[in-house]
């Protein structure tokens, strides 16, 4: 009961310095802590505006990055098409006949030598 009677009393301050002039000395009070409140919200709703567009800037950015490290680098089915087959590419010599070809190359420099 005692705070209903205390908001009512508050309501009628309030109505009664949102009528009367600014510069009423009772009002002082009433104004200056109207002016933190709206001074808060602003910044609230300031800062909340900057989170959003800061969280959109790096949002933007890292896409970006990520889009320029996959135009560096081909698509995964080009890749796969000029895959270097290991095998192919470093080929173990036959073993067979190593020793022949060997003498036969060392009997042709021989014979071309002299």
């Amino acid at each position: 009961m005692e705070t209903i009677r205390q908001l009512k009393a508050l309501w009628g301050y309030a109505s009664w310095c949102a009528e009367a002039p600014a510069s009423a000395p009772a009002c002082d009070a009433f104004w200056t802590w109207t002016a933190v409140a709206v001074a808060t919200a602003f910044a609230l709703i300031g800062l909340y505006i900057l989170r959003k567009m800061a969280r959109n800037f790096l949002a933007v950015r890292a896409e970006r990055r990520r889009l320029a490290e996959a135009a560096r680098v081909a698509d995964p089915v080009t890749m796969s098409r000029y895959r270097v087959d290991p095998e192919k590419f470093h080929p173990d010599p036959p073993q067979e006949g190593i020793e022949r070809r060997i003498r036969q190359a060392l009997d042709e420099r021989k014979s071309e030598g002299r």
